[in-house]
């Protein structure tokens, strides 16, 4: 019989039982939703497999590259709240306090280098909210100034800030004047025509659409001014004022430092070609520079 038949036979035996070993990676605990700083715990899951030869791994997206978690000490010092633990035949990877950074992905994998068996790529589902910040879309510097803190603004002009925050889901916005029942629902705060009584202190709260315990609000006040402002506001003349002198400081001392490496460098040019120019001048007896000595020598006792 032909040969090629006993290799595509043993082919169908060995390769199903290959391929139906299914491995898996589960999320343990917590068994409700995980908010951001709460302890993971991940198991790596197989039929009737010992797991001693299966490990854990995470993807690294500085290095676009795996490792694994529990051999591998390269990255331990990111990743210091790892522990794998291999009790009563589970593989078990628990992280304390888990943020955005380590939430994966992750995967289980054999030891095995050809063939190997891995499980599908899994990211813990973290719900978080943070980061909540306040500016002013027309302001020349809006992107660099997180918080205003305050919004001058003349009567009977308009006034717009937006305020953002980081979040798992897109959160729920809304504002509130101190001292009023009034809320507006949304994200962008716009008065038109502001008047005086209208000035006051706007909080914004945002809220997470699915964990409505996660919230995170900050506070502007809005001064109505009867003089018109100048084109530079304190706050944009703050932050200025803020880049512009430790830039001026800094720029001063490289300067210095630069200048006083060069006067040194001449300085040394220099010694150098006289001790050369003292070294080529013959001492003479007699002569202002010579040594005592009660020998007489017509001859230089240096040249």
């Amino acid at each position: 019989m032909n040969p090629s038949f006993w290799t595509f036979l043993l082919a169908c035996i060995c390769f199903p039982a290959i391929g139906n070993a299914k491995l898996q990676l589960a999320i343990k605990e917590p068994s409700g939703p995980i908010v951001e700083g709460n302890d993971v715990i991940l198991q790596c899951l197989d039929d009737g497999q010992d797991m001693s030869n299966f490990k854990f791994q995470m993807y690294h997206k500085w290095l676009r590259s795996w490792f694994t978690i529990d051999t591998t000490t390269s990255f331990r010092c990111w990743y210091y709240s790892f522990n794998v633990s291999r009790d009563n035949g589970e593989l078990l990877l628990r992280v304390k306090q888990m943020y955005k950074w380590h939430a994966g992905p992750y995967r289980c994998v054999s030891n095995g280098t050809d063939g190997q068996i891995t499980s599908e790529n899994m990211t813990v589902p973290l719900q978080y909210l943070n980061s909540i910040s306040i500016s002013e879309p027309g302001s020349v510097f809006g992107r660099y100034m997180r918080d205003p803190r305050v919004v001058r603004v003349m009567r009977g002009k308009d006034v717009e800030v937006k305020c953002c925050a980081s979040s798992s889901e897109p959160p729920v916005f809304q504002w509130k004047r101190k001292g009023n029942e009034w809320v507006y629902p949304n994200s962008n705060l716009k008065i038109v025509k502001i008047t005086p009584e209208q000035g006051g202190l706007y909080t914004c709260k945002a809220t997470h659409p699915s964990i409505p315990s996660l919230t995170q609000s900050k506070s502007i006040l809005i001064e109505v001014v009867e003089e018109p402002l100048s084109s530079l506001q304190l706050s944009d003349m703050n932050l200025i004022l803020a880049i512009a002198i430790p830039a001026g400081v800094l720029l001063l001392v490289i300067i210095g430092i630069v200048a006083y490496k060069c006067k040194a460098k001449r300085n040394e040019k220099g010694m150098k070609l006289l001790d050369n120019q003292a070294a080529k001048t013959p001492i003479w007896k007699g002569s202002d520079s010579s040594i005592p000595n009660c020998v007489t020598d017509s001859v230089p006792l240096v040249m």
